[in-house]
């Protein structure tokens, strides 16, 4: 009977930590392709010629800025 206890015990926490570690691969992908969708963004916006006063204002208007 202890045996069984012990036995399912360990497969629980076992259960536990590999889901744990699965969820932490997850949450360190996520990162990585905020990471590069902020790398795209930030070249895009490199790449473009200066804007002017009134473009600014458009996009302070459309809450794009």
């Amino acid at each position: 009977m202890k045996v069984r206890v012990f036995v399912y015990a360990g497969c629980l926490l076992f259960a536990y930590y590999l889901g744990y570690a699965q969820a932490k691969v997850q949450i360190v992908e996520k990162q990585v392709e905020v990471i590069k969708y902020v790398q795209t963004k930030q070249n895009q916006i490199l790449s473009a010629p200066p804007a002017s006063k009134l473009e600014l204002l458009e996009l302070m208007r459309r809450g794009k800025l």
